[in-house]
């Protein structure tokens, strides 16, 4: 991949991203715009594989990745990164096609939101486009999000804003979870450290458990779960009708969804 990359933010998405491109048999010319780069960011300027804060003219690919509170007051600083001929990839919750188009004078903006897995290859990125984004300019986009892992889409940017709430942030409530069972085995009498690693590996077994059947999720539970067993004990905790997962599910996607839409607005 010959092509220039203009990265706007290089935080915990963008870094994803970035490592992913780089573990790429063809990397791309990566250049990074951040005022203040990580680690890992410096690391790879010292290794010459990315470029900080080079003069900034109008790249083939522009990929947008800061904190959407954070784009309107920095779009003097994107603007020059982008022309008529670049090709735009937001990977910025709540900023819609039609007001990055608006803010920045183009139309060839594909939404990509990715998932921080995507680091280790094991991400997922939901598509969203513009009418007059060409298949053949998708097809760049895919191969350019590939080395990242899965990529869903096109779709419509109303399924966009469900979708990005159990891909792009789910690994937040997995992690969320393997703490919950930390704490759990922690309040009944297991040493910390011990309980953290039996959380985590169960997790990560699960994980490749999941991605290695052919059989879905609820009969993989049932067969873990034995009739009147421990397991069938704690999920009925799990599984309740009134206070359960999916019940807590359901509310907290859409606390997602209705925090996305205010920031859509423009709320902070």
């Amino acid at each position: 991949m010959s092509q220039r990359i203009a990265l706007l933010g290089c935080g915990r998405m963008g870094s994803a991203m970035a490592a992913g491109w780089l573990k790429a048999a063809d990397k791309p010319k990566i250049s990074v715009y951040a005022p203040r780069p990580t680690p890992l960011v410096s690391q790879w300027v010292e290794q010459g594989e990315v470029v900080l804060n080079p003069e900034r003219k109008p790249a083939d690919i522009l990929v947008i990745a800061v904190k959407p509170q954070v784009f309107g007051n920095i779009l003097d600083e994107a603007r020059p990164l982008c022309d008529e001929s670049t090709l735009v990839i937001s990977v910025m919750a709540a900023w819609s096609v039609d007001r990055l188009a608006e803010a920045l004078g183009t139309r060839r903006i594909v939404r990509a939101l990715p998932s921080t897995p995507g680091a280790v290859g094991q991400g997922v990125t939901l598509l969203s486009c513009d009418a007059s984004v060409s298949e053949a300019e998708l097809e760049q986009v895919r191969a350019l999000l590939s080395p990242l892992g899965w990529v869903e889409g096109p779709m419509a940017e109303e399924t966009l804003q469900v979708a990005m709430t159990i891909s792009g942030s789910g690994p937040a409530y997995v992690f969320h979870l393997v703490e919950a069972l930390a704490a759990a085995g922690v309040a009944n009498g297991l040493e910390s450290e011990l309980a953290m690693r039996l959380a985590r590996r169960g997790v990560i077994g699960s994980g490749a458990l999941l991605a290695g059947s052919d059989e879905d999720a609820g009969a993989l539970r049932e067969g873990v779960t034995s009739p009147k067993g421990v397991t069938a004990a704690a999920l009925e905790v799990f599984m309740d009708d009134h206070k359960g997962f999916i019940q807590l599910a359901t509310k907290a996607i859409a606390a997602a969804v209705a925090r996305d839409q205010a920031l859509a607005r423009g709320e902070d």
